[in-house]
């Protein structure tokens, strides 16, 4: 549930924009930069930035003078990584299973409009997609992303499409809203998800749910593997969609073991 706008504290919301503007495929960025690329006055942003570089989250190359994310943002990252027991449990979970899957293996969450990958295993086979925890991937696009928005109701999907239309990725991509409300239906229904190229081309996934102790979706588990082995008979889907809620099962199981105690 979004909070009501007048609720919202404009200084906080625009310093954690200015985090969230830091990504893999931009690390560094100037004030005069940033307040542009995210519509907030030169003054302000500096203002913003100094402060969030005085608390340790950025830090500022002397060179450059351009700011990078500071170690602050790591320790809360371990600081999750240690409370989350899901994380832990999945990883032990998928070493179990690479030999089974020699692929690459997710759990993600929802969160607002995208899926933040909070754990990442990597292929020991040929399929080579380097991805890091905390990266986000399309919510309408990705096995993951459909599979978490299967679990919302179709007004707040629709509220969503309104606010953040699909965008194409790949030519696979589907775009089409009633289209993508078919196929969120069928999910519901399935228990799963599939992608076939709507990320990367050459790249398919299974997704399927991960619960917590009240049965609710509170992550979902991706499999992903080379579209081709479909074609070619190398792989299974049905085997790789038995083999991917087996492991969401079990991760849930343990988990709510684990938060039970």
């Amino acid at each position: 549930m979004k909070a009501p706008a007048e609720a919202k504290n404009q200084s906080l919301v625009r310093g954690l924009k200015i985090l969230e503007a830091y990504t893999a495929a931009k690390q560094s960025w100037g004030i005069r930069e940033l307040g542009r690329e995210l519509d907030i006055n030169a003054a302000t942003t500096y203002r913003l930035v100094s402060t969030l570089a005085g608390r340790g989250y950025l830090e500022q190359n002397r060179e450059t003078q351009k700011y990078h994310l500071g170690p602050k943002v790591v320790q809360l990252a371990a600081n999750y990584s240690t409370q989350n027991s899901l994380i832990e449990i999945s990883f032990r979970l998928f070493a179990k299973y690479e030999k089974a899957f020699p692929y690459n293996f997710y759990i993600g969450v929802m969160n607002s409009n995208e899926v933040i990958y909070v754990a990442v295993y990597e292929s020991r086979g040929p399929l080579k997609i380097t991805t890091e925890p905390g990266q986000s991937v399309s919510l309408y696009s990705s096995a993951l992303g459909k599979l978490l928005l299967s679990n919302e109701s179709d007004a707040f999907i629709k509220a969503l499409l309104a606010e953040k239309p699909i965008e194409r990725i790949t030519p696979l991509t589907v775009t089409n809203e009633k289209e993508l409300m078919r196929q969120i239906r069928e999910i519901r229904k399935l228990g799963y998800a599939v992608n076939r190229g709507e990320i990367y081309e050459e790249i398919a996934s299974v997704a399927t749910p991960i619960r917590g102790p009240d049965g609710a979706v509170i992550a979902g588990l991706s499999l992903s593997f080379p579209i081709h082995y479909l074609d070619t008979k190398k792989l299974d889907l049905e085997e790789i969609i038995s083999l991917g809620q087996t492991i969401a099962d079990e991760i849930s199981t343990m988990n709510r073991r684990t938060v039970i105690r």
